[in-house]
């Protein structure tokens, strides 16, 4: 006889694994299920549904983790974690709809937090142009700007930045991601009329000169700069503040039906490296874009054309940035496209030592990389032909059936 370890990616793949080795089709369904565990946090639930939601687990299967406090009846309101597998959590919801105490509304919180996390495959439509999103995508930086910290005034005249556009195109990047305004640490807001002036000759001549089959997103918080890019061909909005930093920006996405990056952040760029501090950053970052996402909905903002970012960098210490990579398909639970920018930024020069941001390449596609691997859809990065290479194998080697 022999023992190995065997490593499957999901269900689907150990379901072929069973029906190879003579299982039927329903035991081999039966028996996927209950090959991986399903780790749950559960926040904000009080002490009677936490003891029911551990009995009841327990009694298919399962367990949960329940503070002491909670255990010994102490009136409160509790974080848990549940511990099933696909199997034992079918029964378990079951129960938990027939249970008082909130737990029926627990149990279709579960559904849509699974289904969410499940989610594979996104399609962002403006139009007439359609992204799809099942294989992640680069979204290839322009900075028109004088000081961004990376490449400020290499493209700011209309000319180059139109040819770097082009050169980006042929490199594989499916969206071009123009930025008038540095938002690197400690820089200082741009007037709105010198952003509009900075970013609207090179949107008009970029669609002019190389058309529209292509996406081109503006890199702005404000509204009347997002309304100016819209007017003049742009197809998407990222805003780094989530609809927080210009309340006006979601009735302009309402207004265009655009589609829109939502991304995290913490302070605003002139001091969001001044001391950031997070108990939980994921939770911090998915309530936040949470948050956004449905007051967005509420504005008039089609769901289906939101995109979410964690905002690597913006207001994150090292080890949040790092958290984050490592933790990134925590945000699947929000059930729109992740969208990760960790091109160059100070972090990777913190970890490998080199300060030149030009010379963080290495750095930078090991960052695209491990995100592809947890989730994200759209990488956002300056070297585009090296970034599309790099997350196309990534990609390849996560989904062969083997």
């Amino acid at each position: 006889m022999k023992v190995r370890i065997r490593n499957f990616k999901d269900k689907g793949e150990i379901g072929s694994y069973l029906l190879k080795l003579g299982n039927t089709t329903k035991g081999a369904e039966i028996l996927s299920k209950k090959s991986e565990i399903l780790l749950l946090e559960i926040d904000g639930i009080d002490t009677r549904g936490a003891n029911i939601l551990k009995q009841d687990a327990i009694s298919v299967g399962g367990d949960c983790s329940v503070p002491r406090s909670a255990s010994l009846f102490k009136i409160g309101k509790w974080k848990v974690l549940l511990m099933v597998n696909e199997r034992e959590l079918e029964k378990l919801l079951k129960k938990l709809k027939e249970q008082p105490f909130r737990l029926k509304e627990l149990s279709s919180l579960i559904e849509k937090a699974l289904e969410n996390y499940h989610r594979e495959s996104f399609k962002i439509e403006y139009r007439g142009k359609v992204l799809e999103l099942s294989e992640p995508v680069v979204m290839g930086i322009l900075n028109v700007t004088p000081d961004s910290f990376s490449d400020g005034g290499m493209f700011n005249r209309v000319d180059l930045a139109v040819k770097r556009c082009e050169e980006m195109l042929e490199e594989g990047a499916e969206i071009i991601d123009v930025g008038g305004e540095s938002t690197r640490p400690g820089s200082e807001p741009v007037p709105e009329d010198e952003e509009i002036k900075r970013v609207i000759p090179i949107i008009e001549e970029i669609r002019k000169k190389l058309g529209d089959k292509f996406f081109i997103s503006v890199d702005t918080y404000k509204s009347s700069v997002a309304k100016e890019a819209l007017l003049s061909g742009a197809d998407i909005v990222n805003d780094i503040s989530g609809f927080r930093f210009d309340e006006r920006m979601v009735e302009v996405v309402a207004k265009y039906n655009c589609p829109a990056v939502i991304s995290h952040i913490k302070g605003k760029p002139k001091d969001m490296q001044k001391n950031p501090h997070y108990e939980d950053v994921m939770a911090e970052i998915i309530d936040y874009l949470e948050t956004s996402i449905d007051m967005a909905v509420e504005k008039g903002v089609d769901r289906e054309k939101l995109i979410v970012d964690p905002g690597i960098g913006f207001g994150k210490r090292l080890e949040d940035n790092l958290c984050i990579l490592r933790n990134l398909n925590q945000l699947k639970v929000l059930g729109r496209p992740i969208l990760i920018g960790a091109s160059r930024k100070s972090f990777i020069g913190k970890v490998t030592g080199v300060e030149e941001p030009k010379k963080r390449l290495p750095g930078s596609l090991a960052a695209a990389v491990v995100a592809v691997l947890k989730g994200a859809k759209i990488v956002r990065a300056h070297d585009v032909r090296e970034t599309v290479e790099a997350i196309k194998l990534a990609y390849e080697i996560e989904e062969v059936n083997c």
